[in-house]
């Protein structure tokens, strides 16, 4: 005889079989009278605080207002160059989805991809209607109250040509013209003059050149540039490979040392020349003008390389999991099942770059579509982030690569790195910058600093250790690294009794997040907004202040917020959003689909990334709410314009109000009145 438990969950399988999917897509364009509208976080026009700079490890602006981000990026191969009525309505629309920061990337892509005309026999002319589109486009944004950042040097996607008089340009690749930078004279020259052209030109709708613009909120130096990759190193063209080697032999005379080895495997010189670039760079900058923050890159997963961006205004790392470009395989593998102790997932990868009393963002991050599970991953990063006070998160990318711009969008997934329409994504974006940008999930209690000898760090045999014994701090209180340290000691790690290899379930030292990688669960739990992501099945039921959701749904995320700002028992109006997974019509995988954290040696092999439209798998459930106003409660399913359909049944008794979540309303959202 079978239990009452096994019978439940045999019912439970039986109703998930019979759930179906539904067409639903987030719009890329403005939706007048949305009621996933978070556009009241932003305050517009971007920049009326004067311009931004660095107090106490933060950024603030020039009236002293502290400055968060909570932000997408928008690719420049097209994207970055709407026409007018096209910037207008993107504007609008970021700003209704609550994002108050653009990285405009690749702008150095030739026309019509980009700012550098082709027309020229080199790269250093910009084109004029191109200036003109990204100036108007720029304009728009800073109305609506979303600031601006973007690469200065154009070594992101530039192509040298022979106007140019670079060594050799044909023989640069792309990311190899990165590494190069740091050591030929006539890359510099031709960077410092990409600089100059760029940020002293004048925008005509604002008036002011970019130099002067407070709605510019930092710049960095380049895209992904760093020394330490050995990828970007290892396959110099033989003109470039041998100036270096002729640069570090002369170095190391000066040191004293015999030519042993590789330049490229020599930490100590790798550090002071990428030390030397920056430096210089950074003093160019401030000779031109340039007034806001100054970053150098974005790839410091070595501490090398993390102390030579220390010495910049701010940090920036990139982070990504379970990343596919070319869409014909992935991992398939849930973050929100990996352990903390993993340094690879996303909130270890950003937190390992935390510099004590240094602001610390990341221009690039995302866990993209075709994965799965990528809507747990939203709202436990923003949580995460929110814990360990972090200044700012760019999600990758809104739109753009790949020759897309924005005119004849279709209603399907395009690319793993183009979200505008991923309800996976896109459509939790609002319910996370209410999290970030109203603060909802309260900072740690506590910060550990981690001391370094930079003298040691030369010789440290085994960078992983070192990542294995900070990994997991991001996940209860902050961490900071420190690279002043002037003894030869050994390094002191926090070693906090919550991480041990045994702990499955991680509390923050706020009480207010919880993960459970053995079961794949975030739970956020504040007075104002509430979620419970994962594999949720293996919970069946969460409560936190007077909320209860239950569902026979195996995987999907439940957020319920405050749209007034009330605590959400006295709320008067609620969202109530619901997602699991997402796909376009047709797709098609090999039949492994892996759900095991750390089964990366059999690939998921994609067979069909499918068409129009973009299906979302139903969830069904219940909500229950604790009704302390006492007041006539109507629920309305919303649209993908996030307009009212229609209302809906609800259940009311005993002090509190429930509703069903169904297939039938083929939504997402759920909107909660009060009267």
């Amino acid at each position: 005889m079978r239990t009452v438990k096994e019978y439940k969950k045999i019912i439970a399988g039986v109703l998930v079989a019979l759930c179906g999917w539904f067409p639903f897509y987030t719009p890329w364009n403005y939706c007048k009278g949305s009621v996933v509208d978070v556009s009241y976080l932003l305050d517009a026009p971007a920049g009326k605080h004067g311009f931004m700079s660095v107090k106490d490890g933060h950024f603030y602006f020039q009236d002293g207002t502290r400055a968060r981000f909570w932000g997408l990026n928008i690719h420049s191969d097209r994207a970055c160059f709407p026409d007018r009525n096209q910037a207008e309505d993107i504007a609008k629309r970021l700003a209704q989805l609550g994002c108050n920061a653009v990285r405009m990337h690749f702008l150095d892509n030739e026309t019509p991809g980009g700012i550098i005309d082709s027309a020229y026999n080199d790269s250093q002319h910009f084109s004029d209607s191109q200036m003109e589109r990204l100036d108007y486009f720029m304009y728009q944004l800073k109305q609506n109250g979303i600031y601006v950042c973007f690469d200065v040097f154009g070594l992101g996607a530039r192509r040298f040509k022979a106007g140019d008089d670079v060594p050799q340009y044909d023989t640069i690749k792309r990311h190899s013209t990165m590494s190069v930078s740091f050591f030929n004279k006539r890359i510099i020259e031709l960077s410092k003059k990409f600089a100059v052209d760029f940020l002293t030109h004048v925008n005509p709708y604002t008036g002011k050149a970019y130099v002067d613009e407070p709605g510019i909120m930092m710049v960095e130096m380049t895209n992904e540039n760093t020394l330490f990759l050995k990828s970007l190193c290892e396959n110099l063209p033989p003109y470039y490979n041998e100036e270096i080697q002729d640069i570090w032999k002369k170095w190391l005379i000066t040191k004293g040392r015999d030519a042993a080895g590789e330049w490229h495997k020599d930490g100590e010189f790798l550090l002071e020349l990428q030390n030397g670039y920056q430096e210089e760079m950074y003093k160019y900058l401030r000779s031109i003008g340039v007034k806001v923050p100054i970053g150098s890159s974005n790839l410091p997963y070595n501490n090398l390389n993390l102390a030579a961006d220390s010495k910049m205004d701010f940090i920036d790392i990139h982070a990504y999991w379970d990343l596919s470009d070319n869409l014909d395989r992935i991992h398939n593998r849930p973050l929100i099942m990996q352990s903390c102790l993993n340094p690879s997932t996303i909130i270890n990868t950003i937190g390992a770059a935390k510099v004590y009393k240094k602001p610390l963002i990341s221009t690039e991050w995302g866990s993209n579509w075709p994965n799965d599970w990528r809507a747990a991953d939203i709202l436990t990063t923003v949580s995460y982030a929110r814990l360990n006070d972090w200044d700012g998160l760019f999600l990758y990318a809104y739109n753009g690569g790949w020759g897309m711009s924005w005119d004849k969008l279709e209603k399907r997934l395009y690319y793993g790195t183009v979200i505008f329409n991923d309800p996976a994504k896109m459509g939790l974006f609002p319910l996370a910058s209410i999290i970030f940008l109203r603060g909802d999930a309260a900072g740690a209690a506590n910060e550990y600093k981690v001391s370094y000898n930079i003298n040691k760090l030369f010789n440290m045999e085994d960078a992983y250790q070192d990542k294995l014994k900070t990994a997991g701090i991001a996940y209860v209180s902050r961490l900071g690294k420190d690279f002043d340290r002037q003894d030869s000691g050994d390094i002191n790690y926090p070693g906090l009794k919550e991480l041990s290899p045994e702990s499955k379930r991680i509390v923050s030292d706020t009480g207010e997040l919880i993960s459970d990688s053995e079961k794949g669960i975030f739970i956020l739990k504040t007075p104002k907004t509430f979620s419970f992501s994962g594999f949720i099945d293996k919970e069946m039921q969460s409560e936190n202040s007077g909320i209860k959701f239950s569902t026979t749904s195996d995987f999907a995320t439940f957020t319920v917020t405050s749209l007034d700002a009330k605590e959400i028992s006295r709320s008067r109006h609620l969202l109530v959003a619901v997602v699991g997974r997402v796909r376009n019509k047709g797709q098609k995988f090999t039949p492994h689909i892996t759900k095991k954290p750390n089964d990366i040696q059999r690939d998921v092999y994609i067979l069909n990334k499918g068409t129009a439209p973009i299906l979302v798998e139903a969830i069904e459930g219940e909500v229950s709410i604790k009704n302390n106003i006492r007041k006539a409660i109507k629920v309305f399913i919303l649209d993908e314009n996030g307009l009212r359909k229609s209302q809906i049944p609800v259940d009311v008794g005993n002090g509190s109000f429930s509703f069903r979540i169904q297939e039938r309303y083929k939504t997402i959202y759920y909107e909660i009145i009060k009267e």
